[in-house]
């Protein structure tokens, strides 16, 4: 059994995808499969031509990818000891459904692997010439740490 060490995220740089596409898009790569270990939806699983209204119930589905015992295809260098979490979108633009998923996979992954919130990344923190996530991973990682205690607060304000 390969050592997790740490969580990469990463965006499709798309407006729409699922694991199924990713993995076909990976293949025409020339990779064996998808590089990714989860991927996220965000209820466009096809081109906006083929379904143009949004799927909900697919927004914040996550899917299975590459099997977390095989080493990834997201992150040159760090494949090795990390698993790769791929979100459906353009960077930064998540919706709400998809960022709570994302969250309590993050949050069972380190559980799993007694992982801390250190040990979460953007791609971009990686290969600087990336964008993606296209999210500030500073304030992300505090959402991650803080979501429940920002509930708590919000809850007593209604």
């Amino acid at each position: 059994m390969r050592k997790i060490k740490k969580i990469i995220l990463h965006c499709s740089d798309s407006e729409f995808g699922n694991a199924l596409l990713i993995d076909f898009w990976h293949k025409q790569r020339g990779w064996k499969g998808i590089g990714y270990h989860y991927v996220v939806q965000n209820g466009h699983p096809y081109s906006k031509t083929n379904t143009p209204h949004k799927l909900t119930f697919l927004d914040g589905m996550i899917e299975a990818g590459r099997p977390e015992r095989n080493g990834g295809a997201h992150a040159r260098g760090h494949n090795k000891d990390s698993l790769g979490i791929c979100m459906i979108g353009k960077p930064g633009e998540f919706t709400h459904a998809q960022l709570v998923s994302v969250r309590a996979l993050i949050l069972n992954i380190q559980n799993r692997y007694n992982l801390s919130i250190d040990d979460v990344y953007g791609h971009y923190e990686f290969d600087l010439a990336k964008t993606c996530p296209g999210l500030d991973m500073y304030f992300f990682r505090e959402y991650i740490k803080n979501h429940d205690k920002l509930n708590q607060l919000l809850d007593k304000e209604t």
